[in-house]
C-alpha cells in the first residue's frame, strides 16, 4: 500500500523549480530512500512530501488523498518529520523531549494520560532509550540524542515518517545503531519511511527501494538497493573519478 505517492511533480522555491518530473510512491511496511549530490533537491521533496512546502505543479497524495486537502491537524495526525535541525533544550529529560510528541492528543497544557503515559514506554522502550528516560537530554551523546528524537517522532503513533538526513551527526558506530533502530520500528509497527541519506554504504543494509537525484534536477533512477548501490554508477551519480568508489568502499 502506497501511503505517499508523487506524480509529475516539480518542486522549488518562489515559483523557481529545483526538481521537476517527480513521480515515485512510499509503501507501508518500507523504507524508501533520497540520495544524490548536495542540492540535488532530497530536502525539497521531503518538505513538500511534509506539507511544508507546496509543490510547483503535479499532485501530491498522502494515502490516496490530494495533500492539500488536508487540514494541518489531520496531516500531523498521519505523519510525523525529523528534520536537521539539533533541538535545543533546558533543563529537559530524555523523556520529556520525547513527551513532546504527544501535545497533538493532549494540547500544549494538557496532562498524560495513562494511555499516553503507556504510549511514551512502549516507544521508548522499542527505540532502546527507556534507560535513558531521567538523564538530561543535553548530557548525552549524538548517538543517544537522535534515538531519542526517533522516539519522539513516532510517540504520535504515525503511520508515514519523514526523515531528513537524520543520522548526519553520527558516527559510523551510532549510525548502525540508529539505522538499527529504525529497522526495527518499520518491520514492528509496519510505518512507511520516506528518508534522505548520505550514508551510501549502508543504504544496501537500510533501504527498500533507492530513489537517485541527479544534480541536473531530476530523478535518474530508482530501484533495489542491489542494483542501484555499484561502483560505476555511484561514481556516475557523485561525479567522482571512475574507480574511487571502489578504492574507499570495495
Amino acid at each position: 500500500m502506497s501511503e505517499i505517492v508523487f506524480e509529475n511533480v516539480r518542486v522549488g522555491y518562489n515559483g523557481i523549480p529545483i526538481v521537476e518530473n517527480v513521480s515515485f510512491n512510499a509503501d507501508k511496511g518500507k523504507i524508501t530512500a533520497l540520495i544524490g549530490p548536495n542540492g540535488a533537491g532530497k530536502s525539497t521533496i521531503l518538505k513538500t512530501a511534509a506539507g511544508l512546502l507546496k509543490q510547483i505543479d503535479g499532485s501530491v497524495y498522502i494515502r490516496n488523498k490530494s495533500i492539500g486537502s488536508y487540514s494541518p491537524k489531520e496531516l500531523y495526525s498521519i505523519l510525523s518529520v525529523m528534520m536537521t535541525d539539533r533541538v535545543k533544550t533546558k533543563f529537559m529529560t530524555s523523556y520529556d523531549v520525547v513527551r513532546v510528541g504527544r501535545y497533538r492528543y493532549t494540547g500544549i497544557f494538557g496532562g498524560l494520560s495513562e494511555t499516553d503515559k503507556s504510549v511514551i514506554k512502549e516507544c521508548m522502550e522499542l527505540i532502546g532509550v527507556w534507560d535513558l528516560k531521567d538523564k538530561d537530554y543535553s548530557t548525552l551523546s549524538d548517538g543517544q540524542k537522535q534515538r531519542v528524537l526517533l522516539a519522539r517522532s513516532i510517540v504520535s503513533q504515525p503511520g508515514i515518517l519523514i526523515m531528513d538526513e537524520p543520522a548526519s551527526f553520527l558516527d559510523m558506530g551510532r549510525k548502525i545503531e540508529f539505522f538499527d533502530a529504525l529497522t526495527k520500528l518499520v518491520k514492528e509497527k509496519e510505518i512507511a519511511v520516506l528518508i534522505s541519506m548520505h550514508e551510501v554504504e549502508l543504504i544496501r543494509k537500510v533501504a527498500d527501494k533507492v530513489i537517485c537525484l541527479s544534480g541536473s534536477g531530476g530523478i535518474d533512477a530508482m530501484g533495489d538497493a542491489e542494483e542501484l548501490i555499484r561502483p560505476e554508477y555511484m561514481e556516475q551519480l557523485f561525479g567522482m573519478k571512475k574507480g574511487k568508489y571502489e578504492e574507499y568502499f570495495g
